[in-house]
């Protein structure tokens, strides 16, 4: 990790580029999603260091803006759900993990996208499939019938940490049926083989954006088991503790890889702030106190 003066000063170049974001013609919009320098991943890291609330109110106006106007509200699985209008055409089409990153965002700096655009948060909920999880890949509902691990995880957080309420029957079991699916994987392991996935799960990674590694998912499991009054997968939890022992140290857990990499599929552009929170090797603060209050409250179920 950096020094907290590069630090700062590499949020000091995210405020200024978020503020001098222009208004964008809706042909325009999506320049927003530029990979990995465009709007939404300055905000998204700012958002994942807990510092959501130095985003620019401009950036977030011109972010609901492009979510209000600029994108298509439904999910495109068949030649139905296509837009026909030209207007409608030019609009951002969205996938579950990217709509999900988006709302925590504007959820977390105090918007309520639940009465301004209800659409989100029903997005979510009608597209788990059958095994619990969800997938951005339109074949998975018509096809496979099998869901994404990457793709399962943001909505899930989006409605876990994003209601402010008691849960409604129809998000208590989209929540519960997402546990499911994922202690059913192991977190990382597939159901039918038992075999990894994908080892760079494996490897502890911020900011992740949509994606996925396992202490991502030992974080939800946590999280859901406190919210929904279920019984902590302590078995799992502890396993999935022990797979992380080569990137613990006694300050903290390292980071093990980077999702913009320029050998792997998300290569790009980045930006000064995006460089100086995900170097590899380094202790991070932000995933470290996410492991923390892992085994703390590990600790506190084995010794109940």
């Amino acid at each position: 990790m950096k020094t907290n003066k590069t630090i700062q000063n590499a949020i000091e170049d995210s405020i200024r580029f978020l503020e001098s974001y222009p208004d964008l013609p809706i042909e325009q919009s999506g320049t927003s999603r530029r990979k990995w320098d465009g709007l939404w991943w300055h905000m998204a890291t700012l958002y994942e260091m807990g510092e959501v609330k130095q985003i620019p109110e401009s950036a977030i106006a011109k972010a609901k803006y492009i979510l209000e106007a600029q994108t298509w509200p439904i999910f495109i699985k068949s030649a139905e759900d296509h837009p026909t209008t030209e207007i409608d055409t030019m609009k951002m089409d969205c996938c579950h993990c990217e709509l999900a990153v988006f709302y925590m965002i504007l959820m977390d700096y105090g918007c309520d996208l639940d009465k301004e655009l209800p659409w989100i948060r029903e997005w979510f909920l009608k597209h788990q499939l059958s095994d619990g999880g969800l997938n951005c890949e339109p074949d998975a509902y018509t096809h496979s019938k099998k869901s994404s691990i990457i793709s399962t995880l943001p909505p899930l957080e989006a409605i876990l940490w994003y209601t402010n309420r008691d849960f409604t029957e129809k998000e208590a079991f989209f929540l519960d049926q997402g546990a499911r699916y994922l202690i059913e994987h192991r977190l990382v392991c597939s159901k039918q083989t038992g075999a990894i996935i994908d080892k760079e799960w494996l490897k502890p990674c911020f900011p992740r954006f949509f994606e996925y590694d396992i202490l991502r998912g030992m974080s939800f499991l946590v999280e859901w088991s406190r919210r929904r009054n279920k019984p902590l997968p302590t078995d799992l939890l502890r396993k999935g503790i022990h797979r992380l022992d080569s990137y613990v140290e006694t300050t903290g857990i390292r980071i093990g890889r980077q999702v913009f990499d320029s050998k792997g599929p998300w290569g790009g552009h980045t930006f000064a702030l995006l460089e100086a929170v995900s170097e590899i090797g380094h202790v991070s603060p932000f995933l470290t106190k996410q492991f923390n209050s892992i085994k703390s409250q590990l600790n506190l179920a084995l010794n109940k």
